[in-house]
C-alpha cells in the first residue's frame, strides 16, 4: 500500500512539473510574442516615418540605393551592390541557429512608386536590424523601373541555394500572403493619325492629377484611371453635342502601373462654350467632392489655353474614341467584388499609359491573370480588337505564371509563424500581380518561396511573422 501511494505521489509530482513547464513555456511564447509587438509599435513606425520625411528626394533609384547603403552603414550591417542597382545586405546565423536554412529577402524599389514600396522596404530593413541573431539572412533592395523586374533578373543563382526560404515582398492596396502569383502580358497599340488645323476657336487643357498611383491588382475597379475618365469625357461631350477637336492626350509613366495623371487638350465649338463649362464645372465638382478624403491629393480641374496648331482630323479622333471605348480596362474575369479572397480565376486588364505625337496616338497596357487560357484569351482579343480598329497591335513582354507548394512544411511554418504572433489562422490568398518569384523559380526550383503584399493595415502582422519564423528556424534554438 505505501508502495502505492509512493508511486502515485511521484505520479502526481511528474504532472505538476510537467503542468508547470507548459505553462511557463506557454508565459515565455507568450511575452515573446509582446516583446516583439512592443518593439515592431515603435521601431517599424519610425522607419516608415523617416521613408516618408525623405520620399521628395527619393525621385531617382540614385537617391534610393543612396538612402539604403547609407542605413546599412549606420547600422553596422554588410552590403554589397551590383550593376543593376540592387543592394545586398548580409547577417551571418547566430551561434544556436548554425543549421537553420538561409533565408533571403527580395524586396524592389523604385522612383516610380516609391510611396507603394514604403510598407516593404521598412518591413525589410526591420527584419534586417532586428533578426534576433537567427539564421542566415540576405535582403536584397532590387532596383525596378515600373515592374519591369529588372534587378530581380540581374541576380545570380548564388543567393538561391536548395535549401533556402525566399519571402518576396510586393507593395500594393490588397495585403496578402501567396502561394500564386498571376502571368502576365504587356501590350502597345498604335493608331496612326492625321492631323488639321483647328475649325473651332476656344481651347481647353482638362488634366486630372495628384493620384497615387501603384500596381494593378485585384482592387481595380475600385481605382481611378485618369486615362479612361477623360476618355468618357470625350464620349460624353459628343453625346451632348458639344463640338470639340482633340489636339493631345498624354498620361501615364508606365504601362505596368496605375497612371497618376492624364490630360487633354481640346478645341471647343465657341457657339457651345457655355454648356462646355457648365459640364465641365459639374464634372470636376463632383469628382473633386466625391474623392476629397479617399484621394485628398487629387484633382479635377479645365481651363482656358493657348490654340494648338493643329488638331487631329474628325476621322482620325472618331477613330481613336471607338478603339479607346472598347479597349478593356478593369476586371476581365472574376468576381468584381475586390474584397473577396477568391482570386482563383481573377484576371484584370489596366490601360497605363497615353501619348500623342505628331504622326500617332501610342497607348500602353498590361494584363495580369491567375489562369494561363485566360491571359491568352486576353491576348487574342486585344491582338483581334487592333485588327478590326486598324490599330497596330504588339505584345512587348510577358511573364510567366508562378506556383508554390500549399502543403510544403515551409507553408506550415509561415502559417504556424503568423498563429504564434497574430492568434489568427493564415489563408493564404493568390496575388493575380505579377511577382519576382516567378525569376526567383528560374535560378533555382528546389529553394521555397513566398509572396507577401504589404499594405498599411498588415504590415506589422507581417514583419512580425517573418521575425517570428525565423525565431522558429533552428528547434534547436533557445
Amino acid at each position: 500500500m505505501m508502495k502505492t501511494k509512493k508511486i502515485l505521489t511521484l505520479l502526481l509530482i511528474i504532472c505538476m512539473v510537467s503542468a508547470l513547464s507548459i505553462m511557463t513555456a506557454c508565459s515565455n511564447t507568450k511575452k515573446q510574442t509582446e516583446d516583439l509587438s512592443t518593439k515592431l509599435n515603435s521601431k517599424l513606425d519610425a522607419y516608415k516615418t523617416d521613408l516618408q520625411d525623405s520620399a521628395s528626394t527619393m525621385n531617382t533609384n540614385a537617391n534610393i540605393k543612396s538612402y539604403l547603403t547609407s542605413w546599412a552603414e549606420s547600422k553596422g550591417i554588410s552590403y554589397t551592390t551590383d550593376s543593376a542597382g540592387n543592394v545586398i545586405m548580409t547577417v551571418k546565423a547566430g551561434k544556436d541557429y548554425k543549421s537553420a536554412a538561409p533565408t533571403v529577402i527580395l524586396c524592389p524599389y523604385d522612383k516610380n512608386q516609391f510611396s507603394n514600396y514604403i510598407n516593404p522596404i521598412a518591413m525589410a530593413l526591420y527584419t534586417v536590424k532586428n533578426n534576433e541573431n537567427t539564421g542566415k539572412l540576405t535582403v536584397i533592395f532590387t532596383q525596378e523601373a515600373g515592374h519591369d523586374f529588372s534587378g530581380v533578373k540581374s541576380l545570380s543563382s548564388k543567393y538561391f541555394t536548395d535549401d533556402s526560404n525566399v519571402f518576396c515582398l510586393n507593395g500594393g492596396q490588397k495585403g496578402l500572403f501567396a502561394l500564386k502569383s498571376g502571368a502576365s502580358s504587356t501590350y502597345t497599340f498604335t493608331e496612326a493619325v492625321d492631323h488639321k488645323t483647328p475649325s473651332y476657336t476656344k481651347a481647353y487643357k482638362i488634366t486630372i492629377t495628384g493620384l497615387p498611383g501603384g500596381q494593378p491588382d485585384s482592387k481595380i475597379s475600385k481605382v481611378v484611371n485618369p486615362i479612361t475618365k477623360l476618355e468618357s469625357l470625350l464620349a460624353s461631350l459628343k453625346s451632348s453635342s458639344i463640338g470639340y477637336e482633340l489636339a493631345s492626350f498624354n498620361g501615364g509613366n508606365d504601362s505596368t502601373l496605375y497612371a497618376k495623371s492624364a490630360s487633354i487638350t481640346i478645341v471647343v465649338d465657341a457657339d457651345k462654350e457655355t454648356s462646355f463649362k457648365e459640364k465641365m464645372d459639374s464634372q470636376t465638382q463632383k469628382f473633386n467632392e466625391k474623392n476629397k478624403d479617399d484621394l485628398p491629393g487629387a484633382k479635377y480641374s479645365y481651363k482656358a489655353v493657348a490654340m494648338p496648331s493643329s488638331v487631329l482630323t474628325t476621322e482620325s479622333c472618331s477613330k481613336f474614341v471607338s478603339f479607346m471605348y472598347t479597349l478593356f480596362d478593369g476586371v476581365y474575369h472574376g468576381s468584381n467584388n475586390s474584397d473577396n479572397n477568391n482570386d482563383e480565376t481573377m484576371a484584370i486588364n489596366s490601360i497605363g499609359t497615353i501619348r500623342t505625337t505628331d504622326t500617332s496616338i501610342v497607348i500602353n497596357s498590361v494584363a495580369y491573370s491567375l489562369d494561363k487560357a485566360t491571359l491568352s484569351e486576353i491576348d487574342s482579343g486585344n491582338k483581334t480588337l487592333c485588327s478590326l480598329s486598324d490599330v497596330s497591335y504588339k505584345k512587348t513582354g510577358s511573364i510567366d505564371l508562378w506556383t508554390g507548394k500549399s502543403n510544403s512544411a515551409f507553408a506550415k511554418a509561415v502559417s504556424d509563424a503568423y498563429d504564434k504572433y497574430t492568434s489568427q489562422a493564415l489563408t493564404y490568398t493568390d496575388s493575380v500581380t505579377s511577382s519576382s518569384a516567378s525569376f526567383i523559380k528560374q535560378k533555382n526550383k528546389k529553394c521555397n518561396i513566398m509572396c507577401i503584399t504589404v499594405n498599411d493595415n498588415v504590415v506589422k502582422d507581417c514583419t512580425g511573422t517573418l521575425v517570428t519564423f525565423l525565431q522558429n528556424s533552428n528547434s534547436t534554438s533557445k
